[in-house]
C-alpha cells in the first residue's frame, strides 16, 4: 500500500495508484511471514503494474486487468530471490560463529554483517527489478501490438477487482463451506459468462 501512496504522490495519479496497490494487498491478505514461509512481496508487483500502466498510457480498473497479471509473477519470483538471499546469509553465520570461537582475539564486527547483508539484499532486488520490467514492458509491447492488451473501457470497475482480490482473505478462513460458496460462485459466473 506504502508503493501506491508513493506512486500517487510521484504522479499525481493517487486513485489509480492506490487502487492498483490494494489489489495487490488483499490478493495475498492470509499469507504472513510466519516460521521459514517467505510470501510474495506485492510491492515488486504491484511498482511493475503502476509502471506498465503509466508507460502504456492504460487508465482506469479496465486499463489495470492486464498489468495486474503481468506484474502477479514477479511478486512469486520476489519472494523466490529472498529465499536465495537468505540461504546465502547462512556464511554470515558461520562468520559470526568463528569471531566467537574460544580464544579468537581480533575483529568482532556484527554490523558489518548487517551491512553486508542489507547492501547484497538492495543490489540483488533493484537489479532483479530493472530485469523484470524490461520483460514485462516487452511482454506488455507485444500484447498491445497484437492488440491482446486494449481495455474495454467499463468492462471491469475497481469494486468487482477488490472483490476479486479479496478472495485471498476467503481462503484464509480454512473453512470447506467456504471454499464450496467460491468453486460454486466461480461456476456460475463462468457459465453465465459462456451463456451470455
Amino acid at each position: 500500500m506504502v508503493q501506491g501512496l508513493l506512486w500517487g504522490l510521484l504522479t499525481g495519479d493517487m486513485t489509480q495508484a492506490v487502487s492498483v496497490a490494494l489489489v495487490f494487498e488483499l490478493l495475498w491478505l492470509d499469507l504472513i511471514p510466519a516460521g521459514t514461509f517467505i510470501p510474495p512481496n506485492p510491492a515488486a508487483g504491484n511498482l511493475a503494474a503502476l509502471a506498465l500502466m503509466s508507460a502504456f498510457g492504460l487508465s482506469g480498473a479496465s486499463g489495470a486487468v492486464f498489468p495486474i497479471l503481468i506484474g502477479l509473477p514477479l511478486s512469486w519470483m520476489a519472494s523466490g530471490l529472498e529465499r536465495m538471499h537468505r540461504a546465502r546469509q547462512n556464511a554470515a553465520f558461520d562468520t559470526l560463529q568463528a569471531w566467537l570461537a574460544p580464544g579468537r582475539q581480533g575483529e568482532y564486527d556484527p554490523g558489518l554483517l548487517v551491512r553486508r547483508a542489507l547492501a547484497h539484499s538492495a543490489v540483488a532486488h533493484f537489479l532483479f527489478f530493472l530485469a523484470a520490467l524490461g520483460c514485462a514492458m516487452a511482454l506488455a509491447a507485444v500484447l498491445l501490438g497484437r492488440g491482446l492488451m486494449q481495455p474495454a473501457p467499463g468492462l471491469f470497475s475497481w469494486g468487482q477487482l477488490w472483490l476479486g482480490a479479496s478472495l485471498g482473505g476467503l481462503m484464509s478462513l480454512r473453512v470447506p463451506r467456504a471454499y464450496a460458496v467460491l468453486a460454486v460462485c466461480a461456476l456460475a459466473v463462468a457459465v453465465a459468462g459462456f451463456l451470455g
